[in-house]
């Protein structure tokens, strides 16, 4: 059953949603509302993203991602600052400077919930917009967690089938949404053209195919990651939401009081849910700081402990790897996302804390969370492969112990 996989057919589904890691925008504004405000139309602008677009985008270009949607901003950045002592003072700085060196443009460091850190490039603020790729991979297993907390979705162990129905009596109907999560389901990914330039994202993913048995290896791909989103997506019009967008606005973005920001979708309007959510750093701060906090945030109970605690849990197949999310497993110096993709993500050494998971964004787009150390780190930047996962983390967590 087991297809051959190319290795430039790993790049390609990696870059799919992760080098759209080009981003940040010139908007730095951060409106207020709340979860009744009705989304803006799409964004069209021009013609929807072409492979040239993409090739010659850089940080600084969200415009290059079309459509787009705006997601309204429902909050006040109202997040309080305390004074670091000496040490971490020291570390921070040097975490600062290695960040600068690896084409950081923005670094924010909150401790036990108080930024005591943060440092932008000229022209960069903690609202401004930044395209950190498949950091939406994991805000997408946070809103699976929510579909569960509303009982939307039963289990993470029904089978696909369950939600798709026109995969009834199939073999690729009996995977299972925890397979799909732990990136472990045995389906062939879909092409980078086929996704990325897709009118309508989610008819393509539908038409998946099963290429090996679930369970017998870890492949990170885009289209396991936009399947999810299709299947939530039905989901949540089931229950009366106008889609993914309106979930993810009412029921996360709005009760974490993050600001305005866009999501780039396909032709439809559907998110796309590898790859695309436009927002300032303090707002990827701030999820950061609802997942240490146990899905809490203040008073508000954002998704339950029981779901970011199994969010957490080392997959079968990659101990480094749990639900949609990436953690301290066994340590490799060299992560790979695909076993037959030739990029690597440098790891100088193990993390320093065994409970450490993070958003992984192409090229270094991180949120790091410690809660053993109360630490939270968000860091965006220009796409840099050479870029060393365990550098800040370490510096941050050594200067606690």
């Amino acid at each position: 059953m087991k297809h051959a996989r190319s290795w430039k057919s790993g790049v390609l589904a990696t870059f799919s949603g992760l080098s759209l890691a080009a981003c940040a925008s010139v908007s730095d504004t951060s409106s207020s509302g709340d979860a009744t405000q009705l989304f803006a139309p799409l964004l069209f602008g021009d013609d929807p993203t072409t492979m040239e677009d993409m090739a010659s985008a850089t940080t600084l270009q969200v415009e290059k991602y079309r459509p787009q949607r705006i997601l309204p901003g429902c909050g006040k950045d109202e997040l309080h600052s305390a004074k670091p002592d000496a040490q971490m003072r020291e570390a921070l700085a040097q975490a600062q400077a290695y960040s600068d060196e690896q084409k950081g443009f923005g670094l924010i460091v909150l401790k036990d919930g108080a930024v005591i850190h943060q440092g932008f490039d000229s022209g960069v603020t903690r609202a401004t917009h930044s395209v950190t790729a498949s950091m939406m991979k994991s805000v997408l297993a946070i809103m699976v967690g929510i579909a569960i907390d509303r009982d939307l979705i039963a289990s993470v162990d029904d089978a696909v089938a369950q939600y798709l129905p026109e995969w009834k009596d199939q073999p690729r109907g009996d995977v299972t949404l925890r397979q799909l999560l732990t990136m472990s389901s045995g389906l062939e990914p879909i092409g980078f053209r086929d996704l990325l330039f897709a009118p309508d994202a989610n008819q393509v993913v539908l038409g998946s195919t099963l290429a090996e048995e679930p369970d017998s290896q870890f492949y990170y791909s885009n289209s396991t990651s936009q399947l999810l989103g299709a299947i939530l997506d039905r989901r949540v019009q089931a229950a009366g939401y106008e889609g993914f967008a309106e979930f993810l606005h009412r029921e996360f973005w709005c009760p974490l009081g993050n600001g305005e920001a866009i999501l780039w979708t396909d032709e439809t309007g559907m998110p796309r849910t590898y790859a695309g959510l436009h927002a300032g750093l303090v707002d990827w701060a701030r999820i950061g700081e609802m997942i240490r906090n146990k899905g809490k945030l203040g008073d508000k109970q954002i998704v339950s402990a029981k779901w970011i605690e199994a969010m957490a849990q080392p997959s079968q197949t990659n101990s480094q790897y749990g639900l949609h999310i990436w953690r301290s497993g066994e340590w490799t110096a060299a992560r790979r996302y695909n076993p037959d993709n030739p990029i690597a993500i440098p790891h100088s050494e193990p993390f320093a804390a065994d409970d450490l998971i993070y958003f992984d964004g192409f090229g270094g787009q991180r949120v790091y969370i410690i809660p053993s150390k109360g630490l939270t780190i968000a860091r965006a930047g220009q796409v840099n492969l050479e870029y060393d996962d365990a550098v800040v983390p370490n510096l941050l967590i050594r200067a606690i112990e």
